[in-house]
């Protein structure tokens, strides 16, 4: 009795040696189904990248060479004189602009406001400058710089 329990238990060690001293050779499926990355499908709820560092350095250039001049670069606003003509530009950060939609905030930029001393910048920024610019707006309005 004693030879068949010594018999069993050395079997058990060498199985049990084997088995540790083999590689593996099948995938760990629990982890490979885990790491499986799905297509992006587009909704309304997919999170938008970040902007690159790029973008935002691009964003704050077109701002501080087009608009910095009148609404500071700080978005404030407040009075200045261009050209001769004193302006009292408005607060870009203020919770008035903040709640604008950007394609009303586009507008005015395209547009501009002639009889306030605003320029029209349709004919001088791309569509994607002007976005650019927005984009910076929002930065500024929550006072992340």
């Amino acid at each position: 009795m004693k030879t068949i329990k010594l018999f069993f238990v050395a079997l058990a060690v060498g199985i049990f040696l084997i088995a540790c001293s083999q590689s593996a050779t099948t995938p760990n499926t629990a982890n490979t189904t885990a790491n499986v990355t799905k297509p992006a499908t587009a909704s309304p709820t997919t999170p938008q990248p970040a902007a690159t560092t790029d973008e935002v350095a691009i964003a704050k250039d077109l701002y501080v060479t087009n608009c910095a001049n009148c609404h500071k670069e700080n978005g404030k606003g407040g009075k200045v004189t261009v050209d001769g003509k004193a302006l009292d530009p408005d607060d870009l950060t203020s919770a008035k602009m903040a709640a604008k939609p950007d394609d009303k905030l586009t507008g005015y930029i395209n547009d501009g406001f002639p009889d306030d001393g605003m320029p029209a910048f349709k004919d001088k920024l791309k569509p994607e400058q002007v976005k650019l610019i927005v984009k910076h707006m929002r930065v500024l309005q929550k006072g992340t710089l």
